[in-house]
């Protein structure tokens, strides 16, 4: 996996464990609210030191397994997170995660940097499928997949956690290699 990828001239995906600790604390302590509503992770409690052992997994992972996280950086500044996993499947099928700080939503920051993904994993790593899955309220996420021409395929009933505690259920997405318009 190449540890950056020049996405456009806006846009610059790094090695998640790369950028400074601090710098992910302060920008997901900004959106707590905004994350907090799909990801449990996303706490008031979320510390440094919580951002740093994420990062020293995720550096552990990066070469040991079929799991790679980037920092987002739009116009040089760290913006959020997306990952893909499941390079390693036997059946080539790559699930991509992400979020973004809400004060740069409707830039389509997210879109193109999702599409770079898809665009490594078919061409580069011969998956047969991209996977991405999304919380039913979450309309800016599931906007991505429908943009990109992926298939809504079903229910993932309760499969995630809110902030709160509570189940969340997960729209899933499909696209297949045959049906990339890349």
């Amino acid at each position: 996996m190449p540890e950056q990828i020049r996405v456009d001239d806006e846009i610059l995906l790094q090695r998640s464990f790369d950028t400074p600790a601090e710098v992910v604390h302060e920008l997901v302590h900004q959106n707590l609210e905004h994350l907090g509503r799909f990801l449990a992770w996303a706490r008031p409690d979320y510390d440094v030191e919580g951002v740093r052992a994420f990062q020293q997994a995720g550096r552990e992972r990066w070469n040991e397994s079929g799991e790679h996280g980037y920092s987002i950086f739009y116009r040089d500044e760290y913006a959020g997170a997306i990952g893909m996993r499941g390079f390693d499947s036997p059946v080539g099928a790559a699930s991509i995660g992400y979020w973004l700080s809400a004060h740069l939503q409707g830039n389509g920051i997210m879109t193109r940097s999702v599409s770079a993904l898809i665009r490594l994993g078919f061409e580069t790593y011969d998956l047969n499928q991209v996977i991405i899955r999304a919380a039913p309220a979450n309309g800016r996420s599931r906007a991505i997949p429908e943009r990109l021409g992926f298939v809504e395929t079903g229910i993932e009933r309760q499969m995630a956690k809110n902030v709160k505690g509570e189940f969340l259920d997960l729209v899933i997405y499909s696209l297949l290699r045959s049906e990339w318009q890349g």
